[in-house]
């Protein structure tokens, strides 16, 4: 009977210029099956990354020579696939949130939560792993395993519902972002179906709709007694996703004081019941989505960094309706289905002239738009869906192709002339263009995270940047 080669323990470099502090984490770490190697310098620590490769290093922010951001930097640029966590002996946010710009998967502060170090350092081997995954070539079209709610055919959509199928089982934080309707609700719970928390709930929060004042009650709980009419403790999301995963969908809603809450218990892992005085811990999978330009709000102030940087340990970007045009017949088939089962109809179809009117509208509102826009024609048909079974503004703006709604010239402007084929060449080209630089903009210019955002390969960005004429000069200015 053959068996099973040992396992090779991950190598972990501790930078650390106290001697005490590196022996006792060695000891402890050693003892949970980490090959660990110590220095006390920035530069002895570089010439050990540069020696070992360690899968992983714990480095402090003060250090002597070097301070911890200037070694992050060199071993970022010396190995940049090797996962770096911060430690800092003050809770210096402006730091930290340095830091996690130059690479670092995350920041500790001193003294270290020893009970959750070994778990810390596996899920950042499982980051390293899935992003050394997800650079690899892709296939041209990835089979995709996915519930059967997600639907699509476009290239981009493929590629999401293949990464989905990926990261589901690893218990990371994921950003889902898009516009309003493209369904990010749904490929949050598609992560959860697949993902080993399956059996456990998935709780859903639309931080849209919670009132500061209900922030702290609504995810946190309370205790009886904790204000007028709490007659009986209760259990806030956060306990009641306990095991399985907590969906904080439109987290750009959030105020600076309940961001700041929740970043607190995004690094405690535990939450205080309000009117409550004993921690209690946590053990839920965030997931969170939005539809503003996070970016944006941080450079107003209005969403903090740090807190952007706990929750985009993976991202997700969810294309509009718009750009994947090829999809609008398949959604149309797949609302057609649902909704003859949900409200006793037999409609078979939609005529050829209705369905040009579908694929030709600018599609605002997405998916959702779409959803609503099948179920109300369904309402009005018998056997099939007709042009005058759809709603007015789809009836003209489709026939139009929808140029005002996506905001394109009108009469006369530098789109307007010539054959509608290439004029539609050249409003696609112009998005995509526009996509691929906010890419690069939100991944700060690197261009395989752009890629993998993007659901194409590392050479088809290259090629697509090359014919765009955006200059090599120009990505390294988005650093």
């Amino acid at each position: 009977m053959s068996q099973k080669p040992p396992t090779t323990p991950p190598r972990l470099l501790i930078i650390d210029d106290e001697p005490d502090a590196g022996r006792i984490l060695s000891r402890i770490l050693g003892e949970q099956g980490f090959a660990v190697e110590t220095a006390a310098s920035g530069e002895e620590g570089l010439r050990s990354v540069e020696r070992r490769a360690p899968d992983l290093v714990l480095l402090d922010v003060a250090l002597p020579t070097w301070d911890g951001i200037e070694t992050l930097r060199r071993i970022k640029a010396l190995r940049p696939q090797t996962a770096v966590i911060m430690m800092t002996g003050h809770e210096a946010v402006k730091t930290a949130v340095e830091a996690m710009k130059c690479g670092a998967y995350d920041y500790l502060p001193k003294p270290l939560p020893m009970d959750r170090l070994p778990q810390i350092l596996r899920q950042a081997l499982q980051v390293r792993a899935l992003e050394q995954s997800a650079f690899s070539k892709m296939p041209t079209r990835p089979e995709p395993v996915a519930p059967e709610e997600m639907v699509g055919q476009h290239l981009s959509m493929v590629a999401i519902f293949d990464l989905v199928r990926r990261i589901a089982p690893q218990d990371l934080t994921v950003l889902i972002r898009g516009e309003s309707g493209t369904g990010k609700e749904l490929i949050a719970r598609a992560i959860h179906t697949l993902s080993l928390k399956r059996e456990k709930p998935f709780v859903p929060v639309d931080c849209a709709s919670l009132p500061e004042p209900l922030f702290e009650s609504e995810l946190f709980g309370y205790e009886r007694g904790a204000f007028t009419g709490a007659d009986a403790p209760k259990e806030g999301r956060f306990e009641q996703a306990e095991g399985g995963t907590l969906f904080l969908d439109e987290i750009g809603n959030l105020t600076l004081a309940a961001q700041a809450k929740l970043l607190r218990v995004l690094q405690e892992r535990e939450i205080i019941r309000l009117g409550g005085k004993r921690p209690i811990k946590i053990h839920v999978r965030i997931l969170a989505a939005t539809n503003q330009n996070l970016e944006n709000l941080m450079e107003r102030q209005l969403f903090r960094e740090d807190l952007f940087h706990r929750l985009n340990v993976f991202s997700i970007t969810l294309p509009p309706l718009r750009h994947r045009g090829e999809d609008v017949k398949l959604l149309c088939r797949f609302f057609i289905n649902r909704f003859n089962q949900e409200l006793g109809k037999r409609v078979c179809g939609i005529s050829d002239e209705a369905m040009k009117l579908l694929s030709s509208y600018f599609w605002p509102g997405n998916v959702r738009e779409l959803e609503n826009t099948v179920k109300g024609a369904l309402l009005l048909a018998d056997e099939e869906i007709f042009p005058e079974h759809l709603p007015e503004k789809v009836q003209s703006m489709g026939a139009r192709g929808g140029r005002e709604e996506a905001g394109l010239p009108g009469n006369g402007g530098p789109l307007s002339s010539g054959s509608l084929r290439e004029i539609s060449r050249r409003a696609a080209e112009g998005t995509e263009k526009q996509l691929i630089l906010r890419t690069l903009r939100e991944t700060h210019g690197n261009k395989r995270a752009s890629a993998q955002r993007l659901g194409i390969d590392y050479k088809t960005l290259f090629n697509k940047l090359k014919a765009f004429g955006v200059t090599k000069d120009q990505v390294e200015e988005m650093r």
